[in-house]
């Protein structure tokens, strides 16, 4: 497994889906605008979720780096939020985030269809990671959700 996992793989299929739904959006425009929100609830909605997903991005890829060479898991930190938290800054962040700039209910099912992708190809890797770290991942598994960057509520309660 490389340190980039499947990550090119989904990055492929992701942007190809996300192409071919630019293209059905802009072609039958204004077909597919959103409506029942504001363009400035749009706008402020978007900015916010891109503004919390290029740091969230940004730290991925720092702890991925660190988690690679160091021959042990890393399950704090970012870690510590989700186990695949460069997927989830792009899932739940960043494309939901750009979609709603663009003022786009069809976009919307990008990331919809990114996470579907992701929960399909990430199986791979974390089969790689159970061997590589045992019990240990096991129990790493059970505590933090794969994408959805909530696992520090339950570190809260």
């Amino acid at each position: 497994m490389t340190r980039w996992g499947v990550g090119p793989k989904f990055t492929v299929l992701s942007v190809s889906y996300g192409l071919v739904i630019l293209f059905v959006s802009c072609y039958f425009y204004p077909f597919f605008r959103i409506n029942f929100l504001s363009r400035w609830s749009l706008i402020t909605i978007g900015i916010i979720l891109i503004l919390i997903g290029i740091p969230f991005c940004i730290i991925s890829v720092f702890a991925i780096n660190r988690a690679y060479n160091s021959e042990k898991l890393v399950t704090r930190g970012i870690y510590g939020c989700c186990r695949h938290p460069m997927y989830a800054s792009w899932v739940v962040f960043i494309v939901p985030g750009v979609v709603l700039l663009a003022n786009s209910w069809i976009g919307l099912t990008v990331p919809l269809v990114m996470y579907v992708l992701l929960r399909i190809l990430v199986k791979k890797e974390e089969i790689y990671l159970g061997k590589r770290f045992g019990e240990e991942y096991v129990e790493y598994k059970k505590k933090v959700p794969s994408v959805l960057p909530i696992g520090w509520i339950k570190s809260l309660v």
